[in-house]
C-alpha cells in the first residue's frame, strides 16, 4: 500500500512539474518573437518571460482555470487541440490525416459551444446585477480560450489543407 501510495504521488508531482515547466515554455513563446532568443529581448517582454515570472504566471492561471469551472471544459478543448495539431502535422508531412476529420471538429464545436454557452451566462449574470470577480474573470477567460482556439483552428485548418507539403522532421 505504502508503495502504490508513493507510486501515484511520484506520478502526479511529475506530471504537475512537467506541465507547469511546459507551460511556461509556451508562456514565453508566446511573447518571444519569431527569430529572437528570449536573451535578446527587452522592456516589458524581457520581465515577463523572465523564468520566475512566466512560471508564477502560469501556476496561477493554471489554478485559476481550476477554481472557476474549467476542470471540464479545458481538457476536451486540450484534446480538440491536440487532434487539430496531429492532423496538421500528419498532413503536413503527407501521411494520411482524414481519420482525425471527425472528431477534431466534433469536439472543437462541443467546446467552443459550451464556451460560448458560459459566456453568454456570464454576460447574463453581469447584467442581471452580479457583477463579481468570479463573474468577471469566467467572462474573460471564456473570451480568452475562445479567441485563442478560433486562431489555432484557423492556423491548423490552413497548415492541414496547404499545398505545400513537408517531409516530417524527426529531432
Amino acid at each position: 500500500y505504502a508503495l502504490l501510495v508513493l507510486a501515484v504521488s511520484v506520478f502526479c508531482l511529475t506530471s504537475l512539474d512537467t506541465a507547469t515547466r511546459l507551460g511556461r515554455y509556451m508562456f514565453q513563446e508566446l511573447f518571444t518573437p519569431h527569430g529572437k532568443d528570449i536573451s535578446e529581448l527587452t522592456g516589458w517582454r524581457k520581465s515577463i518571460t523572465n523564468s520566475w515570472v512566466a512560471t508564477i504566471i502560469t501556476v496561477v492561471l493554471g489554478v485559476g482555470l481550476g477554481l472557476t469551472g474549467y476542470q471540464l471544459v479545458w481538457p476536451l478543448l486540450l484534446a480538440a487541440l491536440g487532434l487539430l495539431a496531429v492532423c496538421a502535422w500528419l498532413g503536413n508531412a503527407g501521411k494520411n490525416n482524414k481519420m482525425f476529420y471527425i472528431p477534431m471538429v466534433f469536439m472543437l464545436v462541443v467546446t467552443l459551444t459550451s464556451l460560448v454557452m458560459t459566456l453568454w451566462g456570464k454576460v447574463s449574470a453581469i447584467a442581471a446585477g452580479a457583477f463579481t470577480l468570479a463573474n468577471v474573470l469566467q467572462f474573460a477567460i471564456a473570451a480568452l480560450l475562445i479567441v485563442f482556439a478560433v486562431i489555432l483552428a484557423v492556423k491548423g485548418i490552413k497548415t492541414i489543407f496547404s499545398k505545400d507539403k513537408k517531409p516530417a522532421e524527426f529531432v
